[in-house]
């Protein structure tokens, strides 16, 4: 019979001292460089209504929100996300202040997530920024600058930033007419690049061949930044997916003129789960480590859900993956 003192349920995992030690020191760092950046730290509940993710559009789906019942009966959600309950804390308390708010926070997040390999996969560290009222190029490449410095001040010397468009994907998307199910479909196999099974999936849709061809490139579109705009340019079917491709060189452009050219990449593919983004949209990937330590992008349509309309772009970073990540290089 185990005993009751080693018992700990799935998904959550204990500290040791070395550890917590290492996450302290790596924290520090990060929220240095944030207040050095003049990102004012902000902390919301652990605990939120269920309702506020589960009735806004583009949030967490609902199967991996932790739920529990509160004594008046209502249903809570142990904190799924950062950026929303950010979002509705600025639109509730910040309306009258100065129109550019910058907030950083270092919070846990709890999410229902079916991976053995993984010991923290339900509970987890993000490290963050988020800057509202403030849109265009410039704030772009002030947010993605500030997590290419973030990962250099904790002594990252060899990573990548992918940086997409989600528009670009949303603009050809719009007019094409089909059940929320086969776009999430779609969607998933462009994120995995499975090309074989995306092909086969398009094959019959009521769509142009300009449309199939699109798609079908979509996945491509990754890697040098010249060759990526170069095509994704070439497949666009309407305006707006031109004006994104403009928009994206610009903000390209403007970083490696900081001299971030050697840490960038470009990644049309790019389609995130939660898609209250709404243009430029990044990923940070370390080589050797099999998925993302920094996520984040624009969101100028989420705090308009809380009744204040005022642009937004921010990013998080995975803190106990990129402990992971520092450990597996040495």
């Amino acid at each position: 019979m185990q005993l009751l003192s080693q018992i700990v349920p799935e998904g959550v995992t204990d500290l040791l001292a070395n550890d917590f030690d290492r996450k302290e020191q790596l924290t520090v760092k990060i929220k240095q460089l944030f207040r050095e950046n003049q990102f004012k730290q902000i902390q919301t509940p652990i605990f939120e209504y269920y309702d506020l993710f589960s009735e806004m559009k583009g949030t967490i789906e609902k199967d991996r929100m932790i739920k529990l019942i509160d004594t008046d009966g209502k249903i809570l959600v142990l904190r799924p996300d950062a950026t929303i309950p950010i979002a509705r804390m600025v639109a509730t308390n910040y309306k009258d202040a100065a129109p550019i708010q910058k907030f950083s926070y270092v919070t846990s997040i709890f999410r229902m997530n079916d991976d053995p390999q993984n010991v923290q996969s339900r509970e987890f560290t993000q490290a963050g920024v988020e800057l509202f009222g403030k849109a265009g190029i410039e704030a772009d490449v002030e947010v993605i600058s500030l997590a290419i410095e973030s990962l250099k001040q904790v002594g990252v010397k060899a990573f990548t930033i992918d940086i997409g468009q989600a528009n670009f994907y949303k603009a050809l998307m719009e007019p094409i007419d089909l059940p929320m199910e086969e776009m999430a479909v779609i969607e998933k196999l462009i994120e995995k690049k499975n090309f074989a099974e995306l092909t086969a999936a398009i094959g019959n849709l009521p769509i142009g061949m300009e449309y199939k061809q699109a798609l079908q490139t979509i996945p491509t579109l990754c890697g040098e930044p010249k060759r990526v705009l170069e095509q994704a340019w070439n497949i666009a079917v309407n305006n707006e997916m031109k004006a994104e491709i403009s928009q994206l060189k610009e903000v390209y452009g403007h970083l490696v003129a900081l001299g971030y050219e050697s840490y960038l990449s470009l990644d049309l593919g790019l389609i995130n789960h939660l898609n209250y983004y709404t243009s430029i949209i990044f990923q940070g990937y370390i080589p050797g480590f099999g998925k993302p330590v920094i996520l984040g992008g624009r969101y100028d349509s989420l705090t308009k859900q809380f009744g204040y309309d005022t642009k937004a772009t921010g990013f998080a970073i995975y803190i106990d993956d990129l402990m992971l990540a520092l450990h597996n290089i040495g």
